[in-house]
């Protein structure tokens, strides 16, 4: 073997690297193993203080161990280079979401918004219309916003001037007074990647301070998102607001209860006649009755008793009556009233039980003046849809008033306790700012209330901002200041006297003492880092529990042991000495894999220990090329060095064309997939690139080196020498036969397309999807009926929901599109609140363990880009074999070759959904199994079509079906073992690797098995029947080994 010294310096180097990128987990490791003994110690003691048995001790152990990294994560771990635990953390394989639980969001910046801004709010109404309709133009567009409102603003208003709306003051130098439309829209452009750079920078800063171990977070440009994965994290509700918040904060003053209530009162009234008119008008029928006869019986008694011709027995006999009649008329309206409470809503919609409770109550023993009333947290979205009907007047015509709700949740004591929020008026000067804004403070901070001991944010003002402030709070000695944050009260101290120095501090409601002061932290954080160009919204959102983490970490070694196993037995069972040298370089393929993982520190997540395992599978078809070339040969008569000579150098073509064209399938994953599938498309891609390397070069090298010591070698047993060799099946001739099967199969398919359809994942559709683990099993009707009626919109419409069994009778995955379509960014709680709600009638207790929403509008995008990644794949696939086989037909047959096993595996997901025991849903998982199944299938393709080109050179003037054959026939062995090991695999992933990759692997199984099956019914086929020659005279000329 030539180049034998220089392969071997390589390897040397090679595997030192590996084993210096892995070595960075074991040093981090023992820090964190420190961590968590010292974390458990300090919860356990916490616990046991006298009144906090009632903590989290999971919390705890969490917040106490992200403590000790963070003071220790300077400190050196790795003695020999002097590395600290940090360096270590970022040059070691970050564990993915799905197997160290946590949680994975995609924020959009709103650009409609940004645009607002930008032309500062203006009322121009084609301005406004072309917003609207750019907005909803989205809903179904992959262009971005901008281009859209361009579109439209042209339609709408083809010679008004951009340039007129957006050159305000603050404006000009980014908008010139005399930029054309195009310049305009070229700087709103430039303007919106700003605002996305700005929005990564702030986050950036926001998550460092968060306290999170390995956070990851990519922008994607070209959609004008960002990604983020926070590992380990378990409040759901504390990242929302990190991440969510824009930080826009301001300083109003209020108007009291009794200023505001009568003018809410004449809101409430214009709406009930707005909703309900024929009630209003009947009850104000009623009403005048009422107050007629009312007015009639008094005034009759007062002409009684002013008629002094009356004697006073008479008079007082009158009275009497009068009185009685009155009483009588009385008790009936009374007990009428009992029968009409009914139509307590429809008489008043706006307050009363599920909507705003009026201010009768005390919070923290005193009574908030400022405090209008109370709404379940549930019920504000129906509440502020009433609000929206109608304009509440101010009681001052010097102020604007806008009706704020708190930012936290309270709860009220009681049996029956419920969550509300609580709502407050403010003043708003007629410019419609805020007196004081975030723009003033210089300073925010964590600190404490000197009196109660509470966590409180506190913050120092600049000069103009102590200013403004001294003359605020003088003006309001008693009264309450609402301090919002994105709209939201989040304190509305009143203070005592007028304070001169600038400071103001911020105080958090109720709640235990940890929660208080983790808010503190995070809102100090958040202004600090400063306020968002432009609000981001998280529109799609993924949370993995820890225990389920646990579960598939367990699953995926266990299935990853396993399958190597497996893998490694059969090739020594079926090539002896040959299947030995192969698990060596499968076994250095797989530590190569891991240490060029670790070197590009990338995050190993569930689909990428099956796309490890798959490898496995996979890397096994180099060998098994080269081993039955070397077979043949030995068959031929060869000595077994010139075997080997001759068994590597003609399975290079073969090997060469097979993995590039899989390559290019893990490419397209890793360009189009997003968290676990690009994972999934890197282990995959990689392990094509060290399968390739370990292959060829290692297992040449040991075998060269056994040949050369004079150590036998064999690539048989006695029971298999010569096994395939004598295959004689006429394959071209039932191929008629072939394409009547599966076109059988795919009309099926295509009819249950139409009829049954497909369930579509929420990747694919948007929505919400809740894996619930309950601790008793439960019937899923049950549990579908229950949410049914906990997913009711406010205009009683029910949301649609379904419920399947997930890996057993105790879990249960929920997908509803409740609320999907809402931008309040509420809704999340609300739905979880509902979902509460749902299961708490179930009995018997359960757990969220995972959830995911997605957006409607990114689901679109995500379908969009799946259609993308496959036909870019179909097409490279189809340039690639027409020109390396210089013949369109093998280009042809091969690309319908992949359609028809595309067809097959969409045909079972249709025509099985529903009655197999595992989600068979179509998302990103099913979409990275059929480019999987592509770059498989076309590698069994290309290597028949490369015995094929060889055996046309050879055999001229024969018949192509006849060729064909004889070709199909010689690398018989290699299709089935190759299909054989891989399928192995998969049927170990599908049994043992866990039910969150059931129906991804099985949509694997079924593509290899008809991949396999299609590389010689239907590609060759299609190649046999679009020649018009009928012999092999017309192939081109230059001999090609394979």
């Amino acid at each position: 073997m030539q180049n034998r010294t220089a392969l071997l310096v390589f390897t040397t180097l090679l595997t030192l690297a590996c084993l210096y990128q892995l070595s960075f987990s074991f040093f981090s490791g023992g820090l964190e193993k420190k961590a968590v003994q010292e974390a458990t110690f300090q919860a356990d003691s916490v616990m046991a203080l006298p009144g906090n048995g009632g903590l989290d001790h999971d919390s705890l152990v969490l917040a106490f161990e992200n403590r000790y990294i963070r003071e220790h994560q300077d400190e050196v771990v790795y003695p020999v280079f002097g590395y600290t635990y940090k360096q270590c953390k970022e040059r070691e394989i970050n564990q993915g979401l799905d197997l160290k639980g946590g949680m994975a969001v995609t924020l959009e910046v709103s650009i409609p918004e940004l645009v607002e801004n930008l032309g500062g709010h203006n009322q121009d109404a084609a301005f406004q219309q072309a917003i609207a309709d750019a907005r909803e133009a989205q809903k179904t567009s992959t262009d971005d916003f901008i281009t859209l409102f361009d579109a439209a603003f042209k339609r709408i208003a083809p010679q008004a001037s951009l340039a007129a709306i957006f050159s305000t003051q603050e404006n000009a130098n980014i908008f010139p007074r005399t930029s054309t439309n195009e310049q305009v829209i070229a700087a709103l452009h430039e303007q919106a990647n700003i605002a996305l750079n700005n929005t990564e920078k702030i986050l950036r800063t926001r998550i460092d301070k968060f306290g999170v171990s390995q956070p990851s977070i990519q922008k994607q440009t070209l959609s004008g998102r960002i990604q983020i994965e926070l590992p380990g994290v378990k409040d759901k509700e504390r990242v929302r607001k990190v991440l969510q918040s824009t930080a826009n904060l301001e300083f109003w003053e209020t108007f009291d209860r009794n200023e505001v209530f009568p003018k809410l009162g004449e809101a409430n009234q214009r709406l009930s006649a707005l909703l309900f008119p024929d009630f209003a008008k009947r009850d104000s029928v009623r009403a005048d009755s009422i107050n007629g006869f009312v007015a009639h019986i008094d005034s009759l008694k007062k002409q009684v008793e002013a008629d002094s011709s009356l004697l006073a027995d008479r008079r007082k006999g009158l009275i009497d009556s009068l009185s009685a009649v009155d009483s009588t008329f009385r008790a009936g309206i009374q007990a009428d009233s009992l029968e009409l409470r009914a139509d307590d809503e429809k008489r008043s919609p706006l307050f009363g039980a599920g909507r705003i409770e009026p201010n009768q109550m005390q919070v923290n023993g005193s009574q908030h003046v400022d405090v209008l009333g109370y709404c379940r947290v549930i019920d504000t979205t129906k509440v502020n849809a009433m609000l929206r009907r109608v304009t509440v007047q101010s009681p001052d015509p010097s102020y604007g008033i806008r009706l704020a709700w708190s930012s936290k949740a309270e709860r009220s004591t009681g049996a029956n306790s419920i969550e509300f929020l609580t709502l407050r008026a403010l003043k708003v000067p007629r410019d419609g700012k805020p007196r004081i804004d975030g723009r003033f403070i210089i300073d925010a901070r964590q600190d404490f209330d000197p009196l109660k001991g509470d966590p409180v944010v506190g913050m120092d003002m600049n000069d103009d901002g102590a200013r403004i402030w001294k003359q605020m709070t003088g003006e309001n000695v008693g009264k309450a200041i609402a301090i919002t944050l994105d709209d939201a009260v989040v304190s509305a101290p009143a203070p005592s006297e007028e304070i001169p120095n600038g400071s103001s501090r911020i105080t958090l409601g109720t709640g235990d003492r940890n929660s208080q002061l983790e808010e503190a932290v995070d809102l100090a954080n958040v202004l600090k880092a400063g306020a968002l160009p432009a609000p981001a919204r998280i529109i799609d959102e993924t949370v993995v529990g820890p225990s389920l983490g646990a579960e598939n970490i367990r699953d995926g070694l266990i299935s990853f042991v396993v399958a190597m196993l497996i893998v490694m037995i059969f090739m020594v069972v079926y090539y002896n000495g040959g299947g030995w040298v192969a698990n060596v370089a499968l076994i250095a393929n797989v530590f190569i894999l891991m240490g060029t993982l670790a070197s590009m520190q990338a995050s190993l997540t569930l689909p990428g220990i099956a796309g490890i395992v798959l490898t496995v599978g996979m890397a096994v078809d180099a060998n098994v090329l080269i081993n039955e070339r070397i077979r043949e040969e030995l068959r031929h008569g060869k000595a077994v060095k010139t075997a080997v000579d001759l068994g590597y150098k003609h399975a290079m073509s073969a090997i060469i064309d097979a993995n590039v064209t899989h390559f290019a399938s893990a490419v397209i994953l890793y360009m189009f997939g997003t968290g676990p599938i690009k994972s999934f498309g890197t282990t995959l891609g990689l392990g094509i690139l060290t399968s390739l390397f370990t292959a060829i070069f290692i297992s040449r090298l040991i075998i060269s080196r056994r040949l050369e010591k004079g150590k036998p070698i064999s690539f048989w047993h006695d029971w298999n020498k010569n096994i395939f060799a004598n295959a004689n099946y006429d394959f071209m001739g039932r191929h008629r036969m072939f394409y009547a099967i599966s076109a059988v199969v795919i009309l099926a398919g295509v009819v249950s397309m139409f009829t049954r359809g497909f369930s579509q994942g929420v990747d694919f559709s948007g929505g919400r999807q809740y894996v619930v683990k309950f601790h008793e099993p439960v019937p899923v009707d049950d549990v579908k009926a229950s949410l049914t009626k906990a997913f009711v919109t406010d205009d009683g419409v029910e949301a649609a929901v379904t419920a399947k069994t997930y890996g057993g009778g105790s879990q249960v995955m929920i997908t509803t599109n409740f609320m999907v379509f809402d931008k309040d960014r509420r809704t999340d709680s609300i739905a979880e609140a509902k979902l509460r709600d749902g299961l708490s009638g179930m009995g018997g207790g359960s757990e969220v363990i995972a959830s995911r929403k997605v957006d409607p509008t990114i689901s679109d995008d995500i379908r969009s880009g799946a259609v993308w990644a496959v036909s870019l794949t179909l097409l490279f696939m189809f340039v690639y074999i027409a020109v390396r086989f210089r013949n369109w037909q093998f280009g042809i047959g091969a690309v319908l070759a992949l359609v028809h096993d595309a067809l097959i595996v969409l045909s079972l997901y249709s025509l099985l959904h529903g009655l197999l025991p595992f989600s068979l849903e179509l998302d990103e998982h099913f979409i990275a199994a059929v480019l999987t199944v592509i770059g498989y299938s076309i590698n069994d393709t290309v290597v028949v079509f490369d015995r094929i080109r060889e055996y046309l050179q050879d055999h001229r003037r024969e018949p192509w079906p006849t060729v064909f054959n004889k070709a199909i026939n010689s690398t018989l062995g290699r299709t089935i073992n190759t299909a054989l090991t891989v399928l192995l695999v998969l049927l170990v992933i599908f049994l043992l690797g866990g039910v969150t990759i059931q129906g991804f692997v099985f949509a694997m199984l079924v593509g290899i098995a008809v991949g396999t099956y299609s590389s010689i019914f239907i590609a060759s086929a299609v190649v046999v029947d679009l020649h018009k020659d009928g012999v092999a005279e017309s192939v081109p000329q230059k001999p090609v080994t394979a």
